[in-house]
């Protein structure tokens, strides 16, 4: 099973919640599916625990007469697509008032009705990778209005939230691993919450260690080559003029470099006893020296 599948899995076994959260949930749903249709409602599921949920909230919180049927889809693989129906009838326009009711102020003044109608767009198109691979979240939308609607309710809630267009279809997205988390506590997958934090912390773990030996491999490198070219001028010296041309310190910290050549500075510095800057200083006048000898060499 996918890793989506686990954390809705953990959801949908837990309906103990209020009856405001189950509202919210419905519209939610409702608006993310394009449920709403001229003269009736019509919901259309291939979550069959999703189905049964709506159902049952459905029954729980209204009057309403609800149809329940399912068809067989070819699109993609045969599969069942369970269709919740609600024909117009007596208390339906209340309904879509009370849905209509959960504008992005309202969701954003109520911790129940926040709660719910996140819940409700996870449930019904969200997908949420495993952190092991990646950290993001995705909701595609069937329609822009909505798209728009939840990009703005999280944007409200300060979350690094995106929104762009794949394979036809709205798509509201996060990618940060801290933002995820919250929506998967606000949303009640706590046991999911806990896995995926373990997860994240090892990850950033491991990455931290990566990047500490890749500066550490780095430094050695760049140590290596410091001491290669060093040494390669103090050679080219050795050949043409002679070491013992060099005043006293030079020819010191030359002889230094051919017994260290994998030294760095400061353990150079360390040897004869000064400051790193001394070393560095030294190197830099056997530098002229090579660079002027080159100069002859060429003008001859």
């Amino acid at each position: 099973m996918s890793y989506t599948y686990d954390v809705k899995l953990e959801i949908l076994n837990n309906d103990m919640i209020t009856n405001i959260e189950k509202t919210a949930e419905i519209s939610a749903v409702l608006l993310s599916k394009n449920a709403f249709l001229d003269n009736k409602i019509e919901l259309r599921l291939e979550n069959i625990s999703l189905a049964k949920r709506i159902y049952k909230f459905l029954r729980e919180t209204t009057m309403l007469k609800t149809e329940v049927k399912y068809s067989v889809s070819k699109r993609l693989g045969e599969h069942n697509v369970y269709i919740i129906g609600i024909p117009k009838q007596k208390g339906y326009k209340n309904f879509i008032e009370q849905m209509n009711s959960y504008t992005i102020d309202a969701i954003l003044e109520d911790e129940k009705i926040l709660k719910g109608f996140i819940k409700g767009v996870f449930l019904s198109c969200g997908y949420i990778k495993d952190p092991k691979k990646e950290y993001a979240l995705d909701f595609f939308m069937d329609n822009d209005e909505t798209a728009d609607k939840f990009y703005n309710i999280l944007l409200k809630k300060n979350k690094k939230v995106f929104k762009t267009l794949k394979r036809n279809k709205p798509l509201v997205y996060l990618r940060n691993s801290e933002d995820i988390m919250d929506i998967m506590v606000l949303i009640g997958s706590i046991q999911s919450f806990f896995k995926y934090e373990e997860m994240t912390m090892i990850k950033d773990l491991k990455n931290k260690t990566i990047r500490e030996m890749n500066w550490e491999v780095a430094n050695e490198t760049k140590t290596l080559n410091t001491g290669n070219n060093q040494i390669k001028m103090i050679n080219y010296i050795e050949k043409t003029i002679g070491l013992n041309s060099l005043s006293g310190v030079l020819e010191e910290i030359a002889y230094i470099r051919l017994e260290n050549p994998e030294s760095s500075l400061q353990e150079i510095a360390d040897i004869i006893g000064i400051s790193k800057s001394g070393v560095r200083n030294r190197f830099r006048r056997i530098e002229d020296i090579y660079n002027n000898l080159i100069k002859e060499e060429t003008e001859e």
